[in-house]
């Protein structure tokens, strides 16, 4: 007999995981308080990962600029495509549209609840981030990240589609980003007409249980890029998976665990977390000399551009830079 299952939260995760088990005829039922999704973020993902469900992609990035305190440090540019743009909000209300969809005060009994909430539990610190797609002269195919050594975060630069950006602050010490945002905007695209404006928080500190969790619910963001989407669609593969093997809940959350994809990425998130906690305990001199140093490095920056700051991340980086790549400091 197939399993019931409901799944708290449609953003990635618990989109991907309802159309897998739809698809293969199990009973899903999608809790979400909006009937379309539309969180905001920098709909980026590195060109390594392929999801069971295909999403567009709008553009693809082979360069990158590297800022700190106003100056540009360094210029990494790829002969092969690094990061890909995806139309994320096309691709889970695609899936959504095949998912019965109710209100989460109408939960009923299922086999199985699954948590693909997000950070909304707000059982983990969080950073808020303010994100605009803007309209702009100024349009490059650059992807950019300005760090400011008073904060714990950065700016962000994206190309979105032909003309237009995507343009994102996010920093531990200020709330009010959109603020910060505007002023950023103002200085360096000062013919931007905002197209769209959106503020979301994205989980930096560990949640404070993972079991029955999928997604940004289980912590599952990089903390010093910010990408959740990649780690999101793999853990709702593995949950897929788990569910069809699984007889109860702690056999789910085993086979959760063994997994040695997600085991990697939580083990990934791990020495980012170290990192951000090194770097907030830092004085600015320090600040700077750590972020100057990663800058610096074709190897780290390369690690970083797939959220693989470990010591594998850093051997296959050493190896992935050899060929097909220019980098310059400056």
């Amino acid at each position: 007999m197939k399993k019931d299952v409901g799944i708290a939260g449609g953003g990635v995760s618990g989109s991907l995981l309802a159309y897998q088990l739809r698809a293969k005829n199990y009973e899903v039922t999608l809790y979400d308080i909006v009937p379309k999704y539309s969180k905001p973020c920098g709909d980026i993902v590195p060109k390594v990962y392929e999801p069971p469900v295909p999403w567009q992609e709008k553009f693809r990035i082979k360069r990158f600029l590297f800022k700190l305190d106003g100056r540009l440090i360094s210029e990494m540019s790829y002969s092969r495509t690094k990061w890909v743009v995806i139309d994320k909000w096309e691709w889970i209300n695609r899936m959504r549209a095949h998912l019965r969809i109710e209100r989460p005060e109408h939960v009923k009994r299922h086999d199985f609840i699954i948590d693909a909430k997000g950070p909304y539990d707000m059982d983990r610190e969080v950073v808020y981030t303010t994100r605009a797609i803007i309209k702009t002269n100024r349009f490059s195919d650059v992807a950019v990240f300005e760090f400011d050594t008073k904060y714990t975060g950065f700016y962000w630069v994206f190309p979105s589609e032909e003309g237009k950006l995507n343009v994102g602050a996010g920093f531990l010490e200020e709330k009010n980003s959109r603020a910060l945002l505007a002023g950023y905007i103002k200085e360096n695209f000062p013919d931007a007409e905002i197209l769209d404006l959106r503020g979301a928080p994205i989980s930096i500190g560990a949640p404070k249980r993972k079991d029955l969790r999928i997604g940004e619910a289980r912590g599952l963001v990089y903390p010093l890029s910010g990408e959740g989407i990649r780690p999101s669609a793999i853990s709702a593969e593995v949950a897929y998976r788990a569910i069809e093997r699984a007889s109860n809940r702690d056999e789910f959350e085993e086979l959760m665990n063994q997994d040695r994809r997600l085991r990697r990425i939580e083990t990934q998130i791990a020495v980012q977390r170290a990192l951000l906690s090194l770097y907030r305990k830092s004085s600015l001199p320090s600040r700077r000399k750590l972020l100057e140093t990663l800058m610096k490095s074709e190897v780290l920056i390369d690690a970083y551009l797939e959220d693989k700051v470990d010591p594998q991340g850093i051997l296959e980086a050493l190896k992935g830079v050899k060929d097909g790549v220019d980098f310059r400091k400056f």
